[in-house]
């Protein structure tokens, strides 16, 4: 979609919709369903399941980590951080360093105005909110509560999707209605201090429309805890130095209208993220703590729970976009073709059990980097979940990812006769498990949600705002300090906790929460936003590493880290923190109604 048709879909109402003709329900019946038969819109505000079916459409705009067509080139946002890359031929516009305002295709920024698909595209979702908004009044059959609840997870969706623009874009043009033809297109983007003042009120409207929790059967539903999970990450964003900093990140007109950056530094917006923070766990003990994380002593399929199983109470924000799980869809087959292989780097990020850190130049650990002689786990239980390694569970048996192992990738000997299909899923030497489920026969089929905001982000939010402040040792009202709330979520794994002692405040405590945050969240889309709002682009000044093994005589396995990633990061190499940022496309800009470019895009 271009920026023109982005506008377009912003400010101009539709006739026409297209929804199912049977009974509504939110849950697995409804989900399976494809949205279908076209009518006009009269016809779907005359009756309560087909204005059901119209805020459907807007709940299928919401985003989802598995890869699509027209972002980084059936690519994972994983692949343009240390956690990840691509090993598909070419890679996307990224690597190639074909990035561009005239030539922005390919980039991140199409998950906001997607051409071809542009029903799954924040900007649709924005539009259609707008639409029912209009129209939901008039439905004879819906009770004035229901119209109410109904409206708030409208707004509460038009909310995330302005967050996501805020977080690629900066500064956006806010559109109040669904605007007529007739109306005058000339709209400017916000200032960063409008944008967050904007998005905040319509997070605490939406919030204040909507209940707490839903019960099962409606699961996926906005509720007023993701609205005040969303105010967190969105106040934590606005806060970090891309855009609350004594200098712009870069200077250009976007920069100078205040459109990327608040024009100063204020210490007081890391609080305004921690009183967030703080806010949404009062109201969670008010409403008896109905959102925790999954715990049940199992760290492993606990926190494969935590992010994978419906309804788990630790999800805050969910998409159902993709309603079941298949193993042979193309978003999968992507995966396994190479459009995100995690690296090295990532793996060894992981700790081991006790809390101490892996290295390779210990004997042991390079002997015995993933399970002890006994074949029991020596590393965050976290690893293992997130990737596979070799003799990991597969698929009922072993994996066996090692040269002319049978799940070895060709480069390494494989000859074909995995159950992966093609045997470059490990071409790493290791695989992701997070996107794929190593192709569990057990999931196949299975109801699940994409994890858009998790509780974790909350407590490390919260710990990061203490640091920022020079609080990480305070006591909170809920008798916690910064330590504390890391500890939580590590504590879930079974991970020793964190003191002063071990990470002094400041500049080594946030590294550490950053860690954690990458650890926690491998391939749930948080690193990318964790680069740029810290200005961290020496996070992508590495070596990307990948891992060969070998099986001796005597049954045990030997490894070495090898440089195999085919595709050249020429972004990295050809480094402007203009990257910080993604490009508005300069057609659109050119058509002078009201756009400002980016810095360093011009």
């Amino acid at each position: 979609m271009t920026m023109n048709k982005y506008i377009s879909s912003l400010l101009v109402a539709s006739s026409l919709l297209f929804v199912g003709c049977d009974d509504f329900k939110f849950g697995n019946a409804f989900l399976e369903k494809p949205l279908s038969d076209e009518m006009n819109i009269d016809s779907v505000y005359a009756h309560k399941i087909y204005a059901e079916q119209a805020l459907a459409q807007v709940y299928h705009t919401l985003p989802d980590f598995m890869p699509h067509q027209n972002r980084l080139s059936w690519g994972i946002l994983e692949s343009l951080t240390d956690l990840a890359d691509m090993t598909k031929g070419g890679g996307n516009g990224y690597h190639k360093g074909t990035i561009s305002a005239a030539d922005p295709g390919g980039g991140p920024y199409q998950i906001l105005y997607d051409e071809d698909d542009g029903a799954f595209s924040a900007t649709w979702g924005i539009r259609k909110a707008h639409l029912f908004l209009d129209n939901v009044d008039r439905v004879p059959d819906m009770t004035p509560e229901e119209k109410y609840i109904r409206k708030g997870e409208a707004k509460a969706i038009m909310a995330f999707h302005y967050v996501q623009m805020f977080r690629y874009l900066g500064g956006m043009p806010w559109i109040d209605r669904a605007y007529s033809p007739e109306d005058e297109m000339k709209f400017t983007r916000m200032t960063v201090e409008e944008m967050v003042d904007k998005v905040c009120g319509l997070i605490d409207e939406a919030a204040e429309m909507l209940p707490w929790k839903v019960e099962a059967i409606d699961d996926g539903r906005m509720t007023k805890a993701g609205m005040m999970a969303l105010k967190v990450r969105f106040l934590l964003f606005a806060a970090s130095p891309l855009f609350n900093s004594d200098q712009p990140f870069k200077d250009g007109e976007a920069s100078n209208l205040h459109y990327t950056w608040w024009g100063n530094y204020d210490k007081s917006r890391w609080q305004k993220a921690l009183d967030a923070g703080l806010a949404f766990l009062r109201e969670n003990q008010k409403n008896g703590n109905f959102y925790k994380l999954v715990d049940t002593g199992n760290p492993r399929k606990d926190f494969w729970d935590g992010y994978f199983t419906r309804y788990n109470q630790e999800i805050l924000i969910c998409s159902h976009r993709y309603t079941k799980w298949n193993v042979n869809s193309k978003s999968v087959s992507q995966i396994r073709y190479g459009a995100g292989q995690p690296t090295m780097n990532y793996v060894n990020m992981f700790q081991m059990k006790d809390g101490s850190e892996f290295d390779w130049n210990n004997p042991v650990h390079a002997k015995y980097p993933f399970f002890d002689a006994d074949g029991n786990m020596v590393r965050d239980p976290r690893l293992y979940e997130t990737v596979i390694v070799n003799q990991d569970k597969i698929l009922g048996r072993k994996a066996e990812i090692y040269w002319g192992g049978r799940d070895a990738p060709n480069r390494m000997g494989g000859k074909g006769n995995g159950d992966w299909i093609w045997n470059n899923y490990a071409i790493c030497g290791i695989a992701v498990r997070k996107h794929t489920q190593d192709l569990r026969k057990d999931v196949q089929n299975k109801f699940y949600e994409c994890p858009l905001l998790r509780l974790p982000e909350i407590y490390l939010s919260i710990a990061e705002a203490m640091n920022e402040l020079g609080k990480a040792t305070e006591k909170d009202e809920f008798g916690r300090d910064a330590y504390d709330y890391i500890n939580l979520v590590r504590s879930r794994v079974d991970m020793w906790g964190y003191t002063k002692e071990m990470v002094v405040p400041g500049k080594d405590l946030r590294e550490t929460i950053l860690r954690e945050r990458a650890l926690e969240f491998g391939f749930e889309e948080v690193r990318y936003f964790d680069i740029n709002r810290w200005k961290h682009k020496d996070y992508l000044d590495i070596t990307r590493y990948t891992l060969d093994t070998w099986k001796e005589s005597d049954g045990s396995y030997r490894h070495e880290l090898t440089q195999f990633f085919p595709n050249k990061r020429q972004w990295v190499e050809l480094w402007d923190d203009r990257y910080y940022l993604t490009p508005l496309p300069l057609a659109e800009i050119n058509k002078k109604y009201g756009l400002v470019q980016n810095p360093g895009w011009e």
